[in-house]
């Protein structure tokens, strides 16, 4: 079974666009040094109050009602592309974690190195649907809940996880483009509400969200948007990154996806320099490793 919708960009990624870039828009220097602080908030991690913690490009842990939130980890490199920066803590920093989630099935979402080093924690995972074969070829005995798209689970009365669209894609080999599907998750208790976004191009799904929700924090791409021929089916540049935070009428926008890996023809640092042009004050720009309490 494939997954196909009004927000499929996978027809935007095929062998002759993919050609075009790697032969006509040539990229800067891949030894480009990334300028993100990396910081040590370590001794925040045992806090019982809630936070969200940067741990770089789209990885986060997110502690909401004493219950811990992992989602999309790589902690090291993935096939092809070096991280340019540390991880800011080893999987026992991080504590005892009680959910994985993750948004899709790309390298630098869905790492399986780093999932394997996590399976003895025993967590729970939270997955688009027809995303559980990946992981039960890992643990066949793995604890796993798929949602699709507005789907809910209630962790508990108090405490719900949403999975909500994007516009993307999934894909790791030749043959399993759109095995399952792929999107963002919305995590919300009594007081607060977080949206990761994932991996996502713009379009009306953000307005329509904004509908739906009262958010909080949103956690926003701003990476991998060159060349625009091709990006822009997939991925949000800062400028329409921050135009999504006003349709979804959020109240704090914490950028993500950038820096780390060198996914696309745009320096490794433009993001960050053209959100802090952007920047206002409702927009939090996080070091890598950074704990903030919410």
């Amino acid at each position: 079974m494939r997954y196909s919708n009004k927000f499929d960009s996978s027809k935007k990624s095929n062998i002759f666009d993919i050609l075009k870039w790697k032969l006509f828009y040539p990229t800067k220097s891949k030894k480009e040094k990334s300028n993100l602080e990396v910081i040590d908030n370590s001794n925040l991690l045992s806090t019982k109050e809630d936070f969200i913690c940067w741990l770089s490009h789209a990885s986060f842990l997110i502690q909401l009602d004493r219950k811990r939130f992992l989602i999309d980890p790589v902690f090291g490199n993935i096939p092809f592309y070096k991280r340019l920066n540390p991880s800011p803590y080893t999987i026992e920093d991080l504590g005892k974690i009680d959910y994985i989630l993750i948004s899709h099935t790309h390298y630098d979402h869905f790492d399986r190195n780093s999932i394997k080093k996590l399976l003895t924690q025993k967590p729970i995972f939270i997955l688009p649907l027809g995303m559980q074969e990946y992981i039960y070829k890992l643990d066949k005995d793995a604890d796993i809940i798929t949602l699709k798209w507005y789907q809910s689970h209630y962790i508990d009365k108090n405490l719900t996880i949403d999975f909500v669209p994007a516009k993307h894609w999934g894909r790791r080999g030749i043959f399993d483009t759109n095995k399952s599907l792929w999107g963002g998750f919305i995590l919300q208790d009594c007081f607060k509400s977080i949206y990761f976004v994932g991996d996502s191009a713009y379009d009306k799904h953000f307005k329509e969200i904004g509908y739906r929700y009262s958010i909080d924090y949103a956690l926003l791409p701003i990476g991998a948007y060159s060349p625009k021929f091709l990006m822009r089916h997939h991925h949000l540049n800062p400028q329409e990154a921050y135009q999504a935070f006003l349709e979804l009428k959020a109240k704090i926008m914490i950028p993500m996806h950038y820096g780390t890996f060198k996914l696309s023809n745009e320096s490794i640092n433009e993001p960050k320099i053209w959100i802090e042009e952007i920047n206002r004050h409702h927009i939090n720009i996080m070091s890598i490793g950074e704990v903030k309490i919410i």
